[in-house]
């Protein structure tokens, strides 16, 4: 008997902690990051793909990244952008991240490559998003050293690393980008 009711309520506990759980959210293994990725979703900074999963876990490439800081900085709203003209091979105007990619290049935000590339399917490193991240909030002309112990050095000084560590070289997950965004929501930009 007490098999059964031990049976029951591990069942019981199992369903409740189902319903309690998101169901596009795909559990971390750093809880902060579904955190970040709840509060990034609720200011419409980051959203799921077609099914609604916000997929976490998966690695973020270049057009994904420069969307967040985009949104982030409420550049995505910028009236002047059909005036601006993007000009990489390997961006076509009927890419999704077209305008976004515009927005991020306009604002110096991201740079393409010496061969007039963006790289839009390109994963992003740990040191390229504390990179950016460090220039959109204004603390590029701080930097003392060299890259990348300069810009990881700011972004700890910052609190932009706070729950993260890995190495510059790292690709880095959409939830990992996810809780970079939103250390960074509250930090104190500087022109």
């Amino acid at each position: 008997m007490k098999s059964k009711i031990r049976s029951r309520l591990l069942n019981l506990v199992i369903a409740v902690s189902l319903i309690s759980i998101p169901s596009n959210y795909s559990l971390a293994e750093n809880p902060s990051i579904d955190t970040a990725a709840n509060n990034l979703v609720n200011l419409k900074i980051m959203q799921g793909y077609g099914d609604g999963d916000l997929r976490l876990q998966n690695k973020i490439n270049r057009s994904e990244f420069v969307t967040l800081i985009v949104k982030m900085l409420g550049y995505d709203s910028d009236s002047d952008l059909d005036t601006y003209k993007l000009s990489f091979k390997d961006v076509s105007k009927t890419n999704w991240a077209y305008n976004y990619i515009k927005a991020a290049v306009k604002n110096k935000l991201a740079y393409g490559t010496n061969e007039n590339k963006f790289n839009p399917a390109n994963n992003i490193t740990y040191a390229e998003a504390l990179t950016v991240m460090v220039r959109a909030l204004g603390y590029e002309n701080s930097l003392k050293g060299q890259w990348p112990q300069n810009v990881i050095e700011k972004a700890s000084e910052l609190g932009i690393d706070n729950n993260i560590e890995l190495e510059p070289n790292t690709q880095i997950t959409r939830g990992e980008m996810a809780l970079i965004i939103d250390n960074s929501i509250s930090i104190e930009t500087v022109d």
